[in-house]
Parts: C-alpha cells; sequence; structure tokens
C-alpha cells in the first residue's frame, strides 16, 4: 500500500475526489444521502430468497432421494446358493399361476428335443 502513496498519479487523484465530493452542493447530497438510505431499508428487511435457494435446493434433493428409497422394494438376503432358486424366491408373484410355471418348466426342458423331433 505504501507503494502507491508515492504515486504522484494516485496521490493526485485521491486528493482531487476528495475534493469533489467536499463541494457537492445541497441537492446532490440530498439525493445521496436518500438513496443510502432507501438502499439500507432494503437490506434490513431481512434474509432474501437467494440466500435460502442453496438451503431449498438441499432439501429437495434429500426429499427426492428419500423417496426413491422407500419405494425401492427391500432386498432378500442371499438364501439359496443357487441364482434360480434365488430368483424364484425373490419372485414368488410367479408362484401365484402355477400352470404357466409348469409350462415355463416344460419350455426350459424341450430345446434338446426338439432336434430330434425335425
Amino acid at each position: 500500500m505504501a507503494e502507491h502513496d508515492s504515486d504522484p498519479f494516485s496521490t493526485r487523484s485521491k486528493d482531487l475526489l476528495n475534493e469533489s465530493t467536499e463541494h457537492l452542493d445541497a441537492a446532490t447530497l440530498s439525493g445521496l444521502r436518500q438513496a443510502r438510505s432507501r438502499a439500507l431499508q432494503r437490506t434490513d428487511g431481512g434474509i432474501s430468497w437467494v440466500t435460502w435457494m442453496p438451503a431449498g435446493a438441499l432439501a429437495t434433493t434429500i426429499l427426492l432421494v428419500g423417496v426413491y428409497f422407500y419405494r425401492l422394494p427391500p432386498l432378500l438376503p442371499m438364501i439359496y446358493q443357487d441364482p434360480i432358486q434365488q430368483a424364484t424366491a425373490e419372485n414368488m408373484e410367479l408362484l401365484d399361476d402355477l400352470e404357466f410355471m409348469a409350462w415355463l418348466v416344460l419350455e426350459e426342458s424341450t430345446p434338446d428335443d426338439a432336434g430330434s423331433r425335425t
């Protein structure tokens, strides 16, 4: 900061700016004071919505993640070594239609037989 004080241009600019603000007319000073008071009144009103925007985004994200994980079906523990038996245990609603399951089992066993038919 000391090197700026020794600069003649900076020193002269600062002096001219200070002089110009000391010799303002009454109307300009009044307008500046009113503008300053209006600006201060706006900031005294509280926290604006821009301040709350990150908190709102975080709350929305947490809510969406919570809804997503709440809707996922619970995972069953691995109780069978065979992946087919495990899948069957996890999809028990397929066992409601026993005729379909019987057909599915028969279809799985027929590919070897299908080659001998033709």
